[in-house]
């Protein structure tokens, strides 16, 4: 069972014509596998018109926006267009540089509420340079695993249950480019959820509402903190990670990691880079139209 290295607690930040919660980047923890930023948003009332992130660019990074609750499109300057609804996701590969907006897109009352989360991914060095792409990930798409009182949709990667367990590995529909887990958990007031990590892999989990005990110690935790999980030799096979949930209403978490990322990582504004010199290029394609314009 792994043991839990720190407690990062989310922290207030701006972003477009509303605040979230930022977990990732860190000072003590840039990032856990490959993914190193994670704003959590919402639950609030959506302003038509008014509210959303207008267009900004990205590069060297892949960014994942999931929602719990609202309807959201995307656009991009390479011709992409989206919309999903909950349960869904937008994940856009940046590589060597894009710009996009995400707008809330409401077509009922129960839409009017925007709630969800926006993590990114940096791209492995080789990747960097990479033509921009979109995924739309209807949740339609995304399989839902029942482990005793808990229900898991695999957005990436491939979920296993713990060694009891006698069902197969299901594997999420985003496209990776590199080793990645992504995981909606569900646990009901009670129910204790336990779940097998590859080995080698980085792993952090993020309450998104209520609240549990995590790892064998059961340290206790509640919604807005990102639980990071010590590090496992890759010699030592999967490992399990337990989560209990301790309050009175459905505990919900955010399960994310995969292989280390590549560094260093210098992060500069909406971009992440191996180097300052890439930084510097990307500002430059950026800069003279070559990300392209919405």
């Amino acid at each position: 069972m792994r043991a839990i290295e720190r407690v990062i607690q989310a922290h207030r930040a701006p972003v477009g014509t509303f605040s979230v919660l930022r977990a990732l980047p860190d000072r003590q923890r840039r990032s856990i596998g490959p993914w190193v930023f994670l704003d959590h948003f919402g639950p609030f009332r959506v302003k038509p018109g008014e509210d959303g992130v207008g267009p900004h660019p990205h590069a060297g990074i892949e960014t994942v926006t999931y929602l719990f609750s609202g309807r959201n499109e995307h656009l991009d300057s390479a011709g992409h267009r989206g919309i999903v609804g909950p349960g869904g996701a937008q994940w856009m590969t940046s590589g060597r540089g894009i710009v996009h907006a995400e707008y809330p897109l409401p077509e009922n009352e129960a839409e009017m509420t925007q709630h969800g989360l926006q993590l990114w991914t940096t791209l492995p060095r080789a990747l960097k340079s990479m033509a921009p792409r979109y995924q739309r990930i209807e949740a339609a798409d995304i399989p839902v695993v029942t482990v005793g009182g808990s229900t898991v949709h695999v957005v990436a990667g491939e979920f296993v249950g713990d060694e009891s367990a006698s069902s197969r590995a299901t594997a999420g529909p985003a496209e990776v480019l590199m080793p990645t887990l992504l995981w909606h958990v569900t646990i009901a007031p009670e129910a204790r959820f336990v779940c097998r990590v590859p080995s080698g892999f980085e792993l952090g989990a993020y309450v998104v509402g209520g609240r549990g005990g995590f790892s064998a110690g059961l340290q206790r935790v509640e919604r807005g903190a990102l639980v990071v999980y010590a590090d496992v030799s890759t010699t030592d096979g999967p490992s399990e990670v337990e989560i209990v949930n301790t309050g009175r209403e459905s505990l919900e978490v955010m399960l994310l990691g995969g292989a280390p990322a590549e560094g260093p990582l210098v992060f500069h504004g909406p971009f992440v880079m191996n180097s300052v010199d890439d930084v510097r290029a990307a500002e430059k394609r950026y800069l003279s139209g070559q990300m392209g314009a919405l």
